[in-house]
């Protein structure tokens, strides 16, 4: 499996800005045009679909609403035509509109690859779909993997398990780049455990991650920041450093703020407190900020929410 890499796609102001920790900022692409297909044919808002030119425009607009990095991975985010959710002619039909609009993806992102963000756990019309990874054109998968609130983690994992799985066997050497949200879909931020629990899965299975329009508001947002933080810190194959807690929470754009911080070893033994101060610049455009401390004769990255 290649090096895991972690993708962010943000978008307009007071982002988290990911890419402070290591993240790769890349683009999704979204169905601006209302693409849909039926027994008769293919169409964008029930009418003629667009042309070359009017869609690649399209693509390099959200490449630079993303500030997706020259070769990082675009993701076409066209649901109402996937083709696990359509069925006869019509299937057909989405096969052909998806050769056209990859094709036209790629000319005006060479070098970049391309997938399609997809249920994945579905297996309907999965010859189709492998024809879509064949002859140059799909590069990768991105599988949802959101949480709901009240899903147990069995049923994440079984999903999850059964997207990469299916991807595997569709495009063996592909790689597999989830779409993860630190949100539940339906409710408020994810805590903690189930953000670390989330990402070590991904680690075992997939060949990164996709972190979907994050937002950081408030000392809710902590949970997940502050286990991003410590698990960009933390290199695959190597010892967890201690674990890291902070009060408060969060640090005001334009003051100087004391932290305690408390640490705690993998064994979960608490063990030395101490107290940093963190200057957040009037001028910081992003809702979290990196502290980076040297703990066990290494660098240990910390992440603050800024408010």
């Amino acid at each position: 499996m290649s090096l895991f890499t972690v993708f962010t796609n943000e978008r307009g102001d007071r982002v988290p800005g990911l890419h402070q920790f290591g993240a790769v900022r890349s683009t999704v692409v979204y169905d601006i045009f209302k693409f849909t297909c039926d027994d008769e044919g293919s169409y964008a808002r029930g009418g003629a679909l667009p042309g070359r030119s009017a869609y690649q425009d399209q693509v390099h607009a959200y490449i630079e609403q993303f500030g997706g990095r020259p070769g990082a991975p675009v993701v076409l985010d066209f649901e109402d035509i996937l083709l696990t959710e359509l069925s006869g002619p019509a299937a057909h039909h989405a096969l052909g509109l998806w050769q056209r609009l990859i094709s036209w993806t790629k000319e005006a992102v060479p070098g970049s690859p391309v997938g399609m963000y997809g249920f994945d756990w579905r297996t309907t019309n999965s010859q189709l779909t492998r024809e879509l990874y064949a002859n140059g054109l799909l590069d990768f998968f991105a599988p949802e993997a959101y949480w709901w609130q009240g899903q147990t983690e069995e049923t994440w994992t079984r999903r999850f398990d059964a997207s990469v799985a299916n991807a595997r066997a569709l495009a063996p050497g592909k790689p597999v780049y989830p779409y993860f949200h630190p949100r539940y879909i339906d409710g408020g931020y994810l805590p903690a455990h189930v953000w670390s629990a989330s990402t070590d899965r991904f680690k075992e299975l997939a060949d990164g991650v996709v972190i979907w329009e994050p937002s950081a508001n408030g000392a809710d947002s902590y949970g997940w920041v502050s286990q991003y933080a410590h698990e960009l810190s933390t290199p695959s194959g190597t010892a967890d450093p201690p674990t890291v807690t902070l009060q408060p929470r969060t640090a005001a754009r334009g003051s100087t703020t004391a932290l305690t911080l408390t640490m705690t070893d993998p064994s979960g033994t608490v063990g030395e407190t101490m107290t940093v101060d963190i200057t957040v610049p009037p001028a910081h455009g992003y809702s979290t900020i990196p502290l980076r401390l040297a703990l066990d004769s290494r660098e240990v990255c910390l992440g603050v929410v800024v408010e």
